[in-house]
């Protein structure tokens, strides 16, 4: 496989070269459900690496260089109207799965939503399918930006990998797994955590953000080079329209 990768890789760039993204529309499901679409993978981007790493947590190298390419995607960064502090029509916010094959780590291509520019995306929780290795891949977590340099919302606290159980539910689980429910573990066979990651501010002056399901938010530190913890977030449901009414409830909190 691995002698197979370089030709493949040079014959997907030529066919994708002047894409920049995905609508969900476009993307095959599990189970005819656009909340279960299937990412193609890996994003075939110049600044965006497959990462050869042994280590069972997602490596920072692929990390930030995925955070920094979301910014530049259109409308992803600086789309706000100055007058109204809304998005502007042209705003939009890309997500994308982190995951790993059995050779390496790598990134899905962004899915943007066709509903609107405003509208935010849903992860692809039907998992990915990589050019390489097929489908049922572990994933790791999702990244996403938003346009309006805003924090994290109450939904963005929640979005973790989806499984199916064996009684034909879907259900977000705090772990690496795939869609079919295969846990990734590390080399002690203990499970690994999900996360999720959080591209915002503006495009001269990014912030990076991430948390796990515990809630433990960090935000990447170029001057120490690390993730620094910032605050433990809860999201905030008003029960009769959801988590998406309210911003997450944070201690300490968050400073902008």
């Amino acid at each position: 496989m691995r002698r197979l990768f370089i030709p493949m890789l040079t014959l997907i760039l030529a066919c994708t070269g002047s894409r920049l993204y995905y609508l969900r529309t476009e993307l095959p499901n599990l189970e005819g459900s656009l909340d279960q679409a299937v990412a193609p993978g890996p994003w075939m981007h110049e600044n965006v690496p497959i990462v050869v790493s042994d280590t069972a947590s997602v490596p920072d190298d692929l990390v930030l260089p995925t955070l920094r390419a979301l910014m530049t995607l259109p409308g992803a960064a600086d789309a706000c109207d100055t007058n109204t502090g809304y998005p502007r029509p042209d705003a939009a916010e890309y997500c994308v799965a982190i995951y790993r094959t059995p050779e390496d780590w790598r990134v899905s291509w962004p899915i943007r939503d066709l509903t609107g520019e405003r509208s935010s995306c849903k992860p692809p929780f039907g998992g990915v399918e990589d050019a390489d290795f097929g489908r049922d891949l572990p994933v790791f977590g999702f990244a996403h930006n938003h346009p309006c340099a805003t924090l994290m919302s109450s939904p963005d606290l929640v979005a973790f990998p989806e499984l199916k159980t064996g009684e034909g539910f879907w259900v977000v689980v705090s772990y690496a797994t795939s869609p079919s429910g295969r846990l990734a573990r590390d080399s002690q066979g203990q499970l690994i955590p999900a996360w999720a990651w959080l591209a915002t501010g503006h495009k001269d002056e990014p912030r990076f953000y991430r948390w796990n399901p515990a809630g433990e938010v960090f935000r990447w530190s170029e001057d120490t080079k690390s993730w620094e913890f910032q605050a433990i977030c809860q999201p905030q449901s008003s029960g009769m329209f959801g988590t998406r009414a309210f911003s997450p409830r944070c201690s300490p909190e968050l400073k902008w």
